[in-house]
């Protein structure tokens, strides 16, 4: 994989981060802080929970190449911003990472971001396709957001995702679920419909459901670019015994292997934007142009 420098990213670049392993003493030491903290004051502490939040992004959307697994947790876009946060001045703009967190719209320097100690590496994807008012669409798209003060962070959309990463691989539990009761083939029309239900919902109200990734695919689709995503991801089962093998027959109401494709279930037009950072990686609109290392790169 080719190594890229700050001068090698383009606008529009998509930039997918991977956090360092987990450090399971410094999570052994923040329990204990939570615990102690818990002693003193009867609050319930929350070290341990923020330390592990990022790790829990990553493990919840495992992605298909298992043997290639990576702590994907994290997703922004490299466009062109002022960083005055709220000063609408095109003319002070300069090249930064635009991202969504925990204070909402932000952005970072190229060595702010490759130099944060929770950055193992980032990987740059980038649109394949690439017409010549491309950049000025993203950067338009780009500013709606950022320049907007009042968009707070949704963690109800962080942990909707989870839901999501459950449904879309086929051995996530609430596939299973779904597969069990209706059978394979409803369960995955059920699946592209709850997708497709939660898009129509955003599309009304895009800036009260951002997360890092919503935030990359809002801005491509409302760029006119938007991303083709997947749905549904085919892996194999996982080892161990079936998630649902204590279920009562009266439950299946359609039988286990019942591949029926009778219901019609409705198909509502609207591109998907709330994703997780991996399924922006997969989309087949985008490539995957290299990686930025966790170091301060030496300019070529």
């Amino acid at each position: 994989m080719k190594r890229l420098f700050e001068k090698d990213l383009k606008t529009g670049d998509i930039l997918i981060f991977e956090i360092v392993d987990i450090d399971l003493i410094e999570l052994y030491n923040k329990v204990r802080k939570d615990v102690q903290h818990q002693h003193d004051t009867g609050d319930f502490g929350l070290n341990a929970a923020y330390y592990l939040l990022p790790y829990l992004i990553a493990w919840f959307d495992p992605g298909k190449d298992r043997e290639h697994y990576k702590n994907i947790y994290h997703a922004a876009i490299w466009g062109s911003v002022n960083t005055k946060h709220g000063e609408k001045d095109p003319e002070k703009n300069e090249p930064r990472v635009v991202q969504a967190g925990a204070h909402g719209i932000g952005c970072a320097s190229f060595e702010e971001t490759v130099t944060h100690k929770a950055v193992k590496n980032v990987y740059v994807y980038r649109r394949k396709e690439r017409p010549a008012n491309f950049e000025d669409k993203i950067n338009q798209a780009v500013w709606a957001f950022y320049d907007d003060t009042t968009i707070k962070y949704s963690y109800e959309t962080a942990w909707l995702l989870a839901v999501i990463c459950s449904m879309r691989y086929a051995d996530g539990g609430l596939n299973e679920l779904l597969s069990t009761i209706l059978g394979k083939s409803l369960a995955d029309k059920v699946i592209h419909y709850v997708q497709q239900l939660i898009d129509t919902i955003s599309d009304r109200d895009q800036k009260k459901m951002i997360v890092c990734s919503s935030l990359v695919a809002m801005i491509y689709k409302n760029a006119g670019f938007g991303l083709e995503i997947k749905a549904l991801e085919e892996v194999s089962e996982l080892a161990g015994p079936h998630l649902l093998s204590g279920v009562k027959p009266e439950l299946l109401l359609f039988g286990a292997n019942n591949n029926s494709t009778e219901l019609q279930v409705p198909n509502l037009e609207s591109a998907q934007t709330i994703v997780t950072p991996r399924q922006l990686t997969e989309s087949p609109d985008v490539e995957l142009v290299g990686y930025l290392p966790h170091e301060i790169p030496i300019r070529p």
